[in-house]
């Protein structure tokens, strides 16, 4: 059974957040370190068609290949990624894996540490990590970045500054951002194939 989930992108976001999980209160959502990690945008959204949740298209109406999205990877002990810790009801992790769909769940629980407490959390986290077909280098190295899922992310980290001052320093110390990527003004279409 999972208690938590560890989020560290999209999910930091309270608005993202809540288009899945709707009744889940930000009073109850705590922040976390994930030690022996770094967080990357290295999951690679085939936008060919295949993937029959959504699709994504530049103004002019075109697709990129790939479109890449935040992931965590890890590296050695010395390094650790900045989230929120958001606790899970019932039916909550079904609908986390259905909108993860590129990602699969790893148990993290001895990894965590809470913010501002010595004690690690009360019950057994899981983490959001992508999917080795979804990783792939070439994949990564053909992506881009959409504008509003990053601006979603950076507003998410806004947010949890608030509560935990230095939030946002150490979400940009502990990321990992491609360079040379372009951001682009994506339009995302629900349920789209071909």
């Amino acid at each position: 059974m999972t208690d938590y989930v560890f989020a560290y992108g999209s999910l930091l976001s309270p608005g993202s957040l809540a288009l899945t999980l709707p009744t889940t209160r930000l009073t109850d959502i705590v922040g976390a370190r994930l030690t022996g990690f770094v967080r990357t945008f290295d999951v690679a959204f085939p936008n060919d068609g295949s993937q029959g949740d959504k699709a994504y298209f530049s103004p002019s109406g075109g697709r990129p290949s790939h479109v890449l999205f935040a992931n965590v990877v890890a590296i050695s002990a010395g390094e650790a990624v900045n989230g929120v810790l958001v606790p899970m009801e019932p039916g909550d992790l079904a609908l986390l894996v259905n909108r993860e769909r590129r990602y699969e769940l790893l148990e993290v629980t001895d990894s965590v540490r809470l913010m501002g407490v010595p004690e690690g959390p009360a019950g057994t986290v899981c983490a959001f990590v992508g999917r080795a077909e979804f990783t792939r280098p070439a994949d990564v190295a053909r992506g881009v970045l959409s504008r509003e899922y990053v601006n979603a992310v950076a507003d998410g980290v806004r947010f949890w500054s608030g509560r935990y001052p230095g939030f946002d320093q150490e979400y940009y110390a502990s990321t990992r951002l491609p360079t040379g990527v372009p951001m682009l003004d994506l339009t995302r279409v629900e349920g789209l194939r071909g």
